[in-house]
């Protein structure tokens, strides 16, 4: 057992060796925008002057670009309030928690370390270990899927939702990475019913890291329920992130091109990159900026990693920590020129493991 047992061994892998790194394949985020080239106004005084309310102003954004009712918006300080929110409600309701993996290790870590009913398996047999347990329960899932980068299959989500769900309970699908769908308007899985819940962040696809937005769709009882569970923390959110958020939402379409030159061109080179290495296989990522490598050597994720780490300064992440043995996750958002210097890098390291 861990010494620090509510420890997060993803999160602290990389704020542990970020530094130490000269080639990052962690960062599943894009960059931090420029604010002056965009044109965004970060001045505080404009904001008080002309009166603007930052929550209504970024949920008129929300509420135009994915369809959302303003009454069903909560907003947070990023996904990790999200994730912890969320585990709350499913605690006071006193719902057990089914997480299939590979998974991102916060979804099913929080609520383990809240003390919940959290039962974890094979995406395949997720449903089986659900169908075992009678009474209401709720199902935690990133989609698109954090490692692998692919949307779950729509009939797979539908099985699950009518088989467990019209009786109550809920489904809460993390969307952080929804947008790298590249779609017109990013197919939410919310659908203004009550066992749906979602949340969605600034951080991955906008690059907003360094003031964190992000929100939760879910039904006004539920809205509720949000509200009196962050009274208990006191947190509140600070308005002028929102409203610096609502203009990068007004400027998607910048964003979009930006990301498509990066994530594109790095993809078509991952492809070509993993046609050359018989010991790594891989599901080709088609709807985030990662993807899940599994491979053949005969060492741990940790290990694998570490001795990336060591060797050639790359910081990539542990399959381990999403429940997939013997695997990395690679995250391809770096320049282009600069993601295949790491890929070189990350040949000559695997040739030390012939």
């Amino acid at each position: 057992m861990s010494e620090y047992p509510m420890e997060q061994k993803l999160i602290r892998w990389i704020e542990d060796h970020y530094t130490q790194a000269k080639h990052n394949l962690s960062s599943s985020g894009l960059e931090e925008p420029d604010f002056g080239t965009l044109g965004i106004n970060t001045s505080l005084e404009d904001m008080k002057k002309d009166h603007i309310d930052p929550k209504s102003f970024i949920k008129e954004r929300l509420c135009k670009l994915y369809g959302f009712p303003e009454e069903n918006i909560f907003l947070t300080t990023g996904g990790s309030e999200s994730i912890s929110l969320l585990s709350m409600v499913a605690q006071a309701k006193h719902l057990p928690v089914f997480i299939g993996q590979p998974e991102y290790e916060p979804i099913f870590n929080v609520p383990q370390n809240m003390g919940l009913d959290t039962v974890l398996a094979p995406f395949q047999n997720i449903e089986e270990k659900m169908a075992a347990r009678s009474g209401l329960k709720a199902f935690f899932f990133s989609n698109p899927n954090n490692p692998t980068g692919n949307l779950h299959d729509p009939e797979f989500l539908k099985g699950i939702r009518e088989r467990q769900f019209r009786k109550g309970g809920f489904m809460y699908a993390d969307e952080a990475f929804l947008e790298f769908t590249f779609r017109k308007r990013p197919n939410s899985f919310y659908e203004n019913s009550p066992e749906i819940i979602i949340n969605g962040s600034m951080t991955k696809f906008y690059g907003f890291s360094g003031l964190r937005v992000g929100w939760i769709v879910a039904p006004p009882e539920i809205v509720r329920v949000l509200r009196d569970l962050r009274n208990i923390t006191g947190i509140r959110n600070p308005e002028f992130p929102l409203w610096i958020a609502g203009q990068f939402l007004d400027r998607r379409d910048w964003f979009t091109k930006r990301a498509r030159s990066i994530l594109e061109p790095n993809l078509e080179y991952l492809r070509s990159y993993m046609k050359g290495h018989g010991d790594l296989q891989w599901e080709e990522p088609r709807s985030g900026s990662y993807c899940l490598v599994r491979y053949s050597y005969d060492i741990s994720s940790e290990e694998f990693c570490q001795g990336a780490l060591e060797k050639e300064k790359i910081l990539i992440c542990p399959g381990d920590y999403f429940g997939a043995g013997k695997s990395f996750r690679l995250c391809f958002t770096e320049q282009p020129q600069k993601f295949r210097e790491t890929l070189d890098a990350l040949d000559s390291y695997l040739k030390t493991l012939h």
